[in-house]
């Protein structure tokens, strides 16, 4: 969730930030505009990931697959085993239907740009112009998708802590080290705190790239560009 959070906003930040640097300005300006296309299309795929059950639906114990229907499989299993009454099983049930690609346009969006990027077997030609994903990117569909799966990252983690099923979820607290020192763990409610932390995060990284490399006139930028080599304009 976190490497998805951070990888959309340095692409989004970084769009905003260098969106004045024309591809044909000047050697930043091509770099910068090939960068911001890789980034974003990573950032697609992080965030397709994030709701990725694949094969894992099959046998979520022993899968490597690090998405949240995976880890609503293996709660499932768990309740079940559990004997967990309708009202936790039902709260399940809403949580995955909250990321059901077929029922949200924006998660329906993200997974037909994954398929089309990253060559998936399901990928259609016929169908590849849906919602022009061959010609536009829309960055505030992608970024409801993430906002949606961050938001329902939330609610399973909530869900956990309130079933005793599920308590073999829940990260066991620190233990002193030897040093006498307590390791800091991640509480999982706490996932939109840490969104907003890599949100911000990237802000500031983008911000400062900027600053580093480009100035306002292109005469700046040159310089900035060729400081490597010692030179100064």
């Amino acid at each position: 969730m976190i490497q998805a959070v951070q990888s959309f906003y340095l692409a989004k930040r970084s769009r905003q930030y260098f969106s004045d640097l024309l591809e044909n300005d000047d050697r930043v300006g091509r770099a910068i505009t090939d960068i911001n296309s890789r980034l974003m299309r990573m950032a697609v795929l992080d965030i397709a990931a994030l709701n990725d059950g694949g094969l894992a639906g099959n046998d979520p114990e022993n899968s490597r697959t690090a998405s949240l229907p995976t880890a609503h499989q293996r709660m499932k299993r768990h309740l079940t085993d559990a004997n967990a009454s309708t009202t936790e099983l039902d709260r399940l049930r809403d949580l995955q239907t909250d990321i059901n690609s077929d029922r949200h346009a924006p998660l329906k969006y993200v997974r037909h740009l994954r398929n089309k990027w990253a060559g998936h077997p399901s990928l259609d030609r016929r169908f590849d112009a849906w919602a022009s994903a061959d010609k536009t990117l829309s960055i505030a569909t992608v970024e409801a998708a993430l906002a949606r799966l961050v938001n329902n990252a939330h609610g399973t983690a909530l869900f956990v802590s309130s079933a005793p099923a599920l308590q073999v979820f829940r990260q066991p607290p620190a233990a002193a080290n030897p040093d006498g020192s307590i390791p800091m763990g991640v509480d999982l409610s706490n996932v939109i705190v840490l969104a907003e932390i890599m949100r911000e995060s990237a802000d500031n990284s983008i911000h400062a790239l900027r600053a580093q490399i480009t100035g306002e006139s292109m005469l700046e930028r040159l310089a900035h560009t060729e400081a490597y080599q010692g030179e100064r304009y």
